[in-house]
Order: structure tokens, then sequence, then C-alpha cells
């Protein structure tokens, strides 16, 4: 459950540089919730076709975190907001330190 959230996250993040493919079959598959059978039916490709391109998906999320960070960095500032906030709404409170900080980044650019 939690690797199926934290690729959730990273597809949030990064999910606009997949391929088209790989974006639709993720989505058809973790979003949508139907099997690789159904998702090979609907796009006329073979069940281990529909498997290969997941599996290279979620590798290529997990290589752009690598590169990146972002996730990481959000769940770090989720843990400090969540200290702060004694446990109150911790992604909004992240989300609106994130936005600050960005904010102020592009102020001194």
């Amino acid at each position: 459950m939690e690797r199926r959230i934290q690729l959730s996250r990273l597809y949030d993040l990064y999910g606009p540089l997949l391929t088209e493919r790989q974006r639709r079959v993720y989505e058809m598959h973790d979003l949508d919730d139907l099997s690789l059978s159904e998702i090979a039916d609907d796009l006329g490709i073979s069940r281990q076709g529909v498997s290969d391109q997941l599996q290279r998906a979620r590798d290529r999320l997990d290589e752009i975190e690598t590169l990146l960070g972002h996730a990481e960095s959000f769940r770090r500032i989720e843990e400090e907001a969540r200290a702060i906030c004694g446990g109150e709404n911790p992604q909004q409170h992240a989300a609106a330190i994130v936005e600050a900080c960005a904010g102020r980044t592009m102020n001194h650019v």
C-alpha cells in the first residue's frame, strides 16, 4: 500500500514526463483500477505489453525522483509542517510553505 501511495505522489509530480502510452496505462491500472487484461483488451495489446508499459512508467517515475528529489523534499516539508501545526492538516500547511518558498525564490531571481 505504501508503494502505491508513493507512486501516486510521483505520478502527480512527474506524470507529464511519461510517454502518452505510459500515462494511459498507469492511469487505467492505478487510478481507474482496471486489470492488466482489461487494459490489454481496451488498448488492443497483449497483457505482457501492458505489464511492460506499466513497469516502464513506474521505473521512469522512480528515475525522475532520483534525479530531482522533489517528492522527497515535499515529504520532509510535510513532516516539518506536521510538527509545527501539531498534526492538523499537514499537507495543506506544507503546500502553503512550498508556495511561499517558491514565490520568495521567484522574487529573488
